[in-house]
């Protein structure tokens, strides 16, 4: 799996980093197509809820999944709420997003792996497990 880390994504998780429930954060479980929504839901949940915490960062069932919470500790239904309707509005952006170039794609569901690519890329996935197009930047 082409993943978010520290080679290709350093100052993106720099930024994310204090927001981690997790002391050993590394790692964005998607890939590098994502990488700017990645950054825009963690700006508008930052914007939002400055103390915001997520405990995972991930592609899921072909979409990207931003867990995150308001804050550690205590939190009203409202706050929970507005957080879903953030990292859902990104989970839904996603859907239209190639997750390893950032081009246009569409949700690939008639794979063992649900993924979100473009035409190009699912073709390349057909013969490597990584596209030739790169990522848009």
């Amino acid at each position: 799996m082409w993943v978010l880390d520290p080679a290709n994504s350093r100052e993106l998780l720099d930024r994310l980093r204090p927001h981690s429930l997790s002391s050993d954060f590394e790692v964005v479980w998607c890939g590098e197509g994502w990488r700017a929504l990645v950054g825009d839901c963690h700006d508008d949940l930052a914007a939002a809820f400055p103390d915001y915490r997520f405990y995972a960062i991930k592609q899921e069932w072909g979409v990207l999944a931003f867990q995150a919470r308001p804050r550690a500790g205590e939190m009203t239904a409202e706050e929970l709420a507005r957080v879903h309707e953030i990292t859902d509005s990104y989970g839904q952006a996603s859907e239209v997003v190639c997750e390893w170039c950032g081009r246009p794609g569409s949700l690939r569901a008639d794979r063992p792996e649900w993924l979100t690519l473009c035409d190009r890329c699912a073709q390349d996935l057909e013969t490597t497990k990584y596209p030739r197009l790169r990522p848009i930047v």
